[in-house]
């Protein structure tokens, strides 16, 4: 891996610290960490969690009928959109779940304390 590239690592996961997205860790559990190229050039580090994945108990939530939830929304006086910044990063993960989260960088094993993307 390039030079820079670790750098790319190093500063994305000192701004997670900082930031109290992630935390050092001593998971059992290590999933990959991948850094995946964005439209405009930069970087933006993905963790691989399809092992984790494969050993998961599938718990199905139905996704509501569009339909239905414009029904809802007919007669309502007003409307509101949120758009966070890193939106999922607003979620924090259940203590007991966190290790389940854990990542492997160059630099050590972090575990997300909010939600991974």
């Amino acid at each position: 891996m390039p030079y820079s590239l670790w750098q790319v690592i190093k500063d994305e996961l000192a701004e997670m610290i900082r930031m109290e997205v992630v935390e050092p860790s001593d998971s059992p559990y290590s999933s990959p960490l991948l850094m995946v190229k964005k439209k405009d050039g930069t970087n933006r580090p993905v963790v691989d969690y399809r092992g984790l994945n494969r050993v998961t108990i599938f718990d199905a939530e139905p996704m509501p009928n569009a339909d239905d939830i414009y029904a809802r929304l007919s007669g309502a006086q007003f409307y509101s959109k949120l758009d966070f910044c890193k939106g999922y990063w607003q979620i924090p993960v259940l203590e007991a779940d966190r290790p389940k989260t854990a990542f492997a960088t160059p630099f050590g094993l972090y575990q997300f304390r909010r939600m991974p993307f």
